[in-house]
């Protein structure tokens, strides 16, 4: 009979639990080149100091049978590790997932929160099996699929830029993202979003939006300098945040107010943000789009993006 614990990673043997994940995924399209099980762990020693990452365990007769590691530092919204639950191979497998799925439905209900997220990324040609398991085990469980998303990605050190910078409309300038407080910014933001075509965005609740907000915008984890607002006067119309790690900057959310869109603002915006990044030789840039907002894709194809892969977010409600 299966046994399913409430783990913080920290009090994880994760030794053993890297020992399951590297078994169960041995020979499956979630193998990576050079992966071993001191990879793994190593991985997981460097999530452990996060009391936020918890982890129910599925064990049988005292082996690891299954995992599903979960996020819960956010209010209002937790969610689940990519491609998780990892599940043993062989009988019994799908029954295993689901109870893994729904006792952590349960413990996110008991603990408070109001949406639980599975994301699914990346997809790729060769997932469409695994895809197939995955989105049983889900809308099994009751989730329902929020989004379907790209991942784009750019290369500038390849990428040339018009020798010509396009120009914002007369009265509009740019202005650093740490000049002005979130407060000026929350308006504007929540107009472009809301009337928008990001639907995971659209999918939450307007508690859950703005714990959104704040982390996209928190003062905490710093902007890449190529974090830019456009400013009219005293207000803020569209923004553009960048945050670099490991040589790679991580861009968006990206945003213009309704009225103020295709006047080229967007364009002007990501040439600066693009030539700021180029400045500090950083040359590798992604960004996530909604894989319906067709406006928005082709004009990031237009500035070098290209698909990397697709990523798919499943959601529960908590009732």
């Amino acid at each position: 009979m299966v046994e399913i614990t409430i783990n913080k990673l920290k009090d994880v043997d994760i030794p053993k639990l890297a020992s399951f994940m590297f078994e169960a995924t041995k020979d499956t399209v979630f193998h990576k080149d050079g992966q071993t099980v001191e990879t793994i762990e190593h991985a997981h020693q460097e999530m452990a100091s996060d009391e936020n990452e918890i982890v129910m365990i599925a064990t049988d007769e005292g082996e690891i049978v299954g995992a599903l590691r979960v996020y819960v530092g956010f209010p209002e919204m937790s969610f689940t590790a990519k491609w998780h639950p990892i599940i043993h191979q062989g009988d019994g497998r799908d029954e295993t997932a689901m109870e893994l799925i729904q006792f952590t439905k349960e413990y996110i209900k008991g603990r408070g929160f109001t949406r639980l997220e599975a994301n699914l990324s990346p997809i790729r040609d060769e997932h469409t099996e695994v895809y197939s398991e995955y989105k049983s085990w889900y809308e099994k469980a009751g989730f329902y699929r929020a989004t379907e998303e790209v991942l784009l990605q750019v290369d500038l050190e390849s990428h040339t830029l018009p020798s010509t910078q396009p120009s914002l409309p007369e009265g509009f300038r740019f202005e650093s993202i740490d000049n002005v407080p979130n407060d000026d910014i929350e308006e504007p933001f929540f107009e472009s979003f809301v009337n928008g075509r990001d639907r995971l965005f659209v999918d939450m609740t307007k508690a859950q939006q703005k714990v959104s907000f704040n982390h996209w915008f928190s003062r905490k984890r710093p902007f890449h300098r190529s974090s830019i607002l456009v400013m009219k006067d005293d207000d803020v119309i569209g923004f553009n945040v960048v945050r670099v790690e490991d040589d790679v900057a991580e861009m968006g959310p990206v945003g213009v107010i309704p009225k103020n869109q295709r006047q080229g603002i967007m364009n002007a915006v990501l040439h600066e943000s693009y030539s700021r990044l180029q400045e500090d030789r950083i040359n590798v840039v992604r960004l996530e789009a909604d894989r319906s907002n067709e406006p928005a894709i082709t004009m990031y194809t237009k500035f070098g993006f290209k698909k990397l892969y697709d990523q798919e977010y499943f959601a529960w409600r908590v009732e």
